[in-house]
């Protein structure tokens, strides 16, 4: 536990609650009830998205959308990212890369477009239109006005990594009357969540700021099986935001917004499904599979249902259930040696004082931006300025090894070392991103048939990281090596983009929409000084000379345009089906691999044998879509669809391997990882979103995706030599980490209680299929269904209610990733894939919540 509140927290909280209920005076229950979106029509609301750069209704806007309103989210108790996903079909998230399970990063699929590595994505993110760092950054916004999400490329509006779509969340502007709300949560495990937000004039008329702070804590789902006095999954953020609007003429609005988050976690909530037995015999490691002997006591019971590539234990089809008393474990023992190598300064990302203190995750998180629109008076120009600014570390410490593993001795250990007494395997994790974007767009409507926009943008992305083996500090006593420090990453962006649409009838519209980008990337060196002989540098196109840590010593350019073709016919004035074709081009940071430039002999051996070069060539895709949007029945049922097929190639595979370099004398196990193009996939699929409110007060919302994709072509050793399979063996296979299939059913009923009094019960179901462990297709974790229910009351301004996430316990995994099983004596790290880290749900919640509008 970290700062947390008392376990006493939700009754306390519940208590709180009644009184403000008892104690609030009559004239506080102002009515101040919200339309269901931004306007009132007929049943439903018109909900109004800025997809294109400019306000359209969501039904008159020919792209693929799912747009959750502010009244949404409150409706469905959306606080974060992984809300948001599950609130929406064909869309996965993961956070099981890299052997954890946290919030350091969250890698998004959608369209069933997995992005291979963690530090690039395939699925852009924004902020009022502006580039935020990662999508763990959306967690900041409290109470947005309305989250966007794009479905199919958005390059030409978006630019850089909007390959597979885009989220955009879009927050409230300041009211021109002094008002705020406050909300305050308690649950069970401790879950504790008050928020609160102000606004009004600062100058009348002209100048408005808007307030929000939140404060959020839970226990973890999970106990640590090897330390019971801990959960796993615990978490703690707290985040505020400053928007200030400056309205001087009719004519220009100038809107500003500062944010400022940190997360402070504890160890996550993850488990371990293991092929191989490990047994500690007197201190000693023994596997069995190796030994041939049964000797000591088991610590890693072998969970393996089949034999791969006729060598290799593994666990095929669906994944099983955790093994009782032995997962989730990790050794998490915090005492003054740990403290003692975490206070180095030296080599560490951030100073100490701001980076991982244990284990778990310390995260901040810094975002500005600054937006102007002048209307040039009557000619239906208007120019636009983004501006934005993101600063983002993050310091992760976990224990790679994910089971208990004190019974192993560490026999350098001795009462006078201080060294770990047993073995564990305590890793650090650390990353800055920074990045600086600035647009410029002028835009013309002037309300006839033509609608024109052209504008550039420009986006300076930097990137330091960091990989600390604290396991090396602690067993051996090692020396820092200077290659804790990772090549740093910097990426310059350049995009000149528009748009022409035209109304050829009334009915018909034709757009033509593109972005030429360049993209120069640049590569440098590692913690250690890099010297490039004749060799490579003819073999790699690099330049020859020795060059020092962490500069730059080679950039390339990367030119792309990315067009898109659209077509929209209304059939009726309610109703219109578009069609569209598109192109996009990701370039990301992982366009080089450097790392293993600058290590020994036998990393270079070992990068070449997984097939790393350096240069990474951008990934390719082409998208075909068809779409109806429409609504019926007097404005009581609105329906969305869309159907696509999109071609990917060049396509980003991670490469990793663990090993132990042979060509020096006592050598630790080092990490060999990289990218290279290794595949071709066609995506395919189909969406559908119907709202509707079939009588007064009772509302439904039914969603539903079909993601399919089919491989062409893939290669990575590491799979091949797991599994056997290799070449046109995956063809037709599916791609990992996403469902091919998922549906979302939500359904609410409002009664009246008396005067300015309502009531609410609302249920959601969220499924989501399974999700294949890699392109082989042999094992997978089962799909999920989970339900979340609430119900309560309003009295003016003031709302009541209680709630349940997740209330029948699904408790099937969220996420999985592969790795090497990780034991003293290393045996299994050159080995194939030995266990399965599996990402863990939050389990049942309990709750009630309040909430105030003034």
């Amino acid at each position: 536990m970290k700062k947390y509140p008392s376990k006493s927290s939700a009754s306390v909280l519940a208590i709180a609650l009644s009184g403000m209920v008892l104690s609030m005076p009559a004239t506080a229950f102002a009515a101040d009830e919200q339309p269901q979106a931004s306007e009132n029509e007929g049943g439903l609301g018109i909900i109004t998205v800025t997809a294109r750069k400019r306000e359209e209704s969501l039904l008159e806007t020919p792209i693929a959308i799912s747009a959750l309103t502010a009244q949404d989210i409150e409706k469905r108790g959306i606080t974060n990212v992984n809300d948001v996903v599950l609130n929406t079909p064909g869309i996965n998230v993961s956070n099981t890369n890299s052997g954890r399970n946290d919030r350091s990063f969250q890698q998004i699929s959608l369209r069933g477009m997995t992005p291979s590595t963690t530090t690039s994505t395939l699925t852009a993110s924004f902020i009022d239109g502006v580039p935020v760092a990662s999508a763990t950054a959306l967690n900041a916004i409290a109470d947005p006005a309305r989250i966007e999400l794009l479905k199919g490329p958005q390059n030409a509006y978006f630019g850089r990594n909007a390959f597979a779509g885009a989220i955009n969340v879009v927050t409230k502007s300041p009211g021109k009357d002094f008002g705020g709300a406050i909300s305050a949560m308690g649950g069970t495990r401790n879950n504790f969540d008050v928020s609160a937000s102000l606004e009004g004039p600062i100058v009348a008329d002209i100048l408005s700021f808007r307030l929000t702070g939140r404060a959020f804590a839970k226990d973890g789902s999970y106990r640590n099986g090897a330390n019971p006095n801990q959960t796993l999954g615990d978490q703690q953020t707290h985040t505020g935001t400053l928007a200030l609007e400056f309205t001087p003429s009719s004519a220009l609005t100038i809107k500003a917004l500062g944010l400022y988050s940190e997360d402070d976690d504890g160890p996550s909530a993850q488990g371990l499904l293991s092929a191989y037995e490990l047994r500690a015999n007197n201190g000693v490691v023994n596997i069995p599979f190796r030994s041939g002997n049964t000797n000591g006591t088991v610590i890693v019971p072998s969970l393996a249902n089949c034999t791969l590539n006729g060598t290799n234990p593994f666990i095929c089809g669906a994944l099983p259930a955790l093994p009782a008393g032995f997962s989730p474990a990790q050794n998490t023992l915090e005492d003054a040696l740990l403290a003692r190598i975490l206070a180095r300064p030296d080599l560490r990302v951030p100073n100490p004082s701001k980076g991982a203190r244990g284990y778990g995750l310390v995260r901040q998180y810094y975002h500005l931006h600054l937006n102007v629109d002048y209307e040039l008076g009557d000619t239906g120009l208007t120019l636009s300025s983004l501006t934005g600014y993101n600063n983002e570390l993050y310091s992760q410490m976990a224990d790679l090894d994910n089971y208990d593993s004190s019974l192993l001795r560490n026999p350098l250990a001795n009462a006078t070392n201080g060294l770990r007494t047993y073995w564990t395997f305590p890793f650090l994790v650390e990353r800055r991103n920074k990045d600086f974007s600035q647009e410029l767009r002028v835009s013309y409507d002037k309300g006839g048939a033509l609608k024109a926009m052209l504008g550039g943008s420009y986006l300076d992305t930097k990137t330091q990281g960091g990989l600390l083996s604290v396991f090396n500090e602690e067993q051996f006593g090692a020396a820092r090596a200077a290659n804790t420090l990772t090549p740093p990453g910097r990426a310059e962006t350049w995009g000149v983009f528009g748009s022409v649409s035209y109304d050829v009838t009334e009915s018909l519209n034709i757009s033509a929409e593109g972005r030429w980008q360049r993209d120069k990337v640049y590569a440098f060196a590692g913690g250690r000084s890099l010297t490039i002989g004749a060799a490579a540098s003819t073999k790699y196109g690099l330049p020859a000379g020795t060059f020092a840590p962490l500069t730059t010593f080679f950039n390339k350019t990367f030119d792309n345009f990315m067009p898109r073709i659209i077509v929209n016919y209304d059939v009726t004035p309610d109703v219109m089906v578009y069609a569209s074709w598109s192109q996009a081009a990701n370039v990301t940071l992982s366009s080089f691999n450097t790392s293993f430039l600058s290590g020994t002999a036998g990393e270079f051996a070992a990068a070449e044998a997984i097939g790393l070069g350096v240069v990474v060539k951008p990934e390719k895709l082409t998208n075909y879509e068809l779409g109806l949007k429409g609504k019926f029945l007097d404005g009581r049922l609105y329906v969305t669809a869309a159907a696509y097929v999109a071609d990917w190639s060049e396509q980003h595979n991670n490469r990793s391997v663990t090993f132990l370099d042979t060509t020096i004398p006592n050598a630790l196990p080092s990490i060999v990882s990289g990218v290279a193009n290794t595949g071709t996939t066609q995506v395919r699929g189909f969406e559908l979103d119907i709202s509707a409110e079939p009588v007064d007060g009772f509302t439904i919302n039914a969603s539903g995706a079909i993601n399919d994709s089919s491989i062409r072509s893939f290669a990575d050793p590491a799979i091949t030599r797991l599994t056997g399979v290799s070449g046109d063996g995956f063809k037709g296979k599916q791609l990992p980490l996403t469902s091919k299939y998922s549906a979302n059913l939500g359904a609410q009923y409002t009664g009246e209680l008396g005067e300015e009094s309502t009531w609410f019960v609302r249920g959601d179901l969220s499924y989501k299929s399974r999700q294949f462990v890699d392109p082989a297709n042999l094992t997978w974790i089962k799909g999920r269904a989970q339900v979340n229910a609430r119900m309560g009351f309003t009295k003016g301004s003031f709302g009541l209610e209680a709630f349940a996430t997740n209330l029948f316990n699904d408790k099937n995994y969220t996420a999985v990733a592969q790795n090497n099983l990780l034991e003293p004596t290393f045996a299994l790290a050159g080995a194939p894939f030995g266990y399965l880290n599996v990402g863990l749900p939050e389990l049942r919640t309990l709750g009630v919540r309040g909430n105030y509008k003034f």
